[in-house]
């Protein structure tokens, strides 16, 4: 009897690749969780302003999750990268005039996946508290640079004078917030898959193997 045979139960599978693909598969509960999603357009068409920060929350949880909940990094300083593809993304408009949304959102993404990088050369050298103290300085030290920076970010003012256009060149954001919540929703739903990807995935398992043992 082989090894693979001795760890195997009823209904598991010894063959990586097939362990993989059944956990691509849709549950019922996440299909659940997504028409629900789409309740706040019914129940609750005056607060689609809210319901769009809250899906703009979860898809910064969603990257935290990543990197905290399957790699288990502790890592106190990741609303550094939230904050600075957001000012990437205002400053576009301000500064450019650039006000497309989804190009936006890409460029927003890229220079928050830059500023990673670039602090993970730091970062990744370190382990346990010491990880964790470098993680909140770069958070800090970014924020006072945000919040220093008048002629640039606003400071603490915040950034004035974001122009977007109209969603796609056809939708344009109401005062009510259904154009806002759908294209939120949609970025999420898309982030959602990506990541649902790459955590079954051989990658997503090195990264579980690196919290289960550095």
């Amino acid at each position: 009897m082989t090894a693979a045979t001795e760890i195997s139960g009823p209904g598991v599978s010894s063959d990586p690749a097939t362990m993989l693909t059944d956990a691509t598969r849709w549950r019922t509960i996440e299909t659940v969780f997504w028409l629900c999603a789409l309740l706040p357009f019914w129940l609750a068409p005056t607060h689609l302003q809210l319901a769009s920060q809250i899906a703009i929350t979860a898809l910064f949880a969603i990257s935290l999750d990543l990197i905290l909940g399957y790699a288990g990094i502790v890592s106190l300083g990741h609303a550094a990268f939230f904050g600075l593809g957001a000012y990437a993304a205002g400053l576009l408009s301000v500064k450019l005039g650039w006000g497309e949304q989804v190009s936006g959102l890409l460029i927003a993404a890229t220079a928050a996946g830059i500023a990673g990088y670039l602090t993970s050369l730091v970062v990744c050298r370190f382990r346990h508290l010491a990880l964790i103290m470098i993680t909140l300085g770069i958070g800090v030290m970014l924020h006072e640079i945000a919040n220093t920076s008048h002629g640039l970010t606003g400071g603490a003012d915040g950034l004035q004078g974001i122009k977007m256009w109209k969603l796609l060149g056809a939708f344009a954001l109401d005062i009510y917030g259904y154009v806002a919540y759908s294209y939120a929703l949609i970025a999420l739903f898309v982030c959602f898959l990506v990541a649902r990807r790459i955590t079954q995935s051989p990658f997503g398992m090195v990264l579980q193997s690196i919290r289960e043992n550095e």
